[in-house]
């Protein structure tokens, strides 16, 4: 018992140390080191109370978890309970058609994931391509969407880069 209360002190430790970390960091005005850290100790405190998906669990029997439900129904709300892993997992594993609905949300949040990263690591070089009208020397039609500047007058359908940035390629 004294390993796996030593483990999970060394676990808390850290948490505590990444949230003084952040403390300091947001002291000396680095915002995004101390949110950094901040996220880091939500993940810290996320491996303490949920089980890491590769460990072995033995199927929970329908009536132990219709009884475990039912128990815990006297102090949470069915809300709290669906949200314990644990039990989302044991209801799959006893109701497929929930099952596949974990597994297309869990497709959807990796989808809206995936088109938050590529928003964030999109190449902001060129602003101006996005919103033209915040600049009266770069104003069109097309402001508010990805689009070019034509690069010659008169000739519909052939683009170039942006005039005012023009080291920098044209949007596609």
């Amino acid at each position: 018992m004294s390993a796996v209360s030593s483990k999970l002190t060394e676990r808390f430790d850290k948490v505590r140390e990444l949230v003084d970390v952040a403390e300091t960091y947001a002291e000396d005005g680095a915002a995004m080191s101390a949110m950094q850290n901040l996220v880091d100790a939500i993940a810290a405190i996320r491996r303490i109370i949920e089980p890491a998906p590769d460990q072995d669990r033995r199927p929970v029997a329908l009536e132990r978890l219709v009884e475990t439900v039912e128990g815990a129904q006297r102090t949470r709300k069915p809300e709290e309970i669906a949200a314990v892993p644990w039990v989302a997992e044991a209801i799959g594993l006893h109701d497929p058609a929930i099952r596949a609905m974990g597994e297309v949300a869990a497709v959807a949040e990796q989808r809206y994931r995936a088109a938050l990263v590529k928003w964030i690591t999109r190449d902001w070089t060129c602003l101006c391509v996005v919103s033209c009208h915040e600049d009266p020397a770069t104003a069109c039609s097309l402001s508010g969407q990805e689009h070019v500047h034509p690069a010659i007058p008169g000739r519909p359908g052939v683009y170039g880069p942006c005039p005012v940035h023009p080291d920098v390629p044209g949007d596609q």
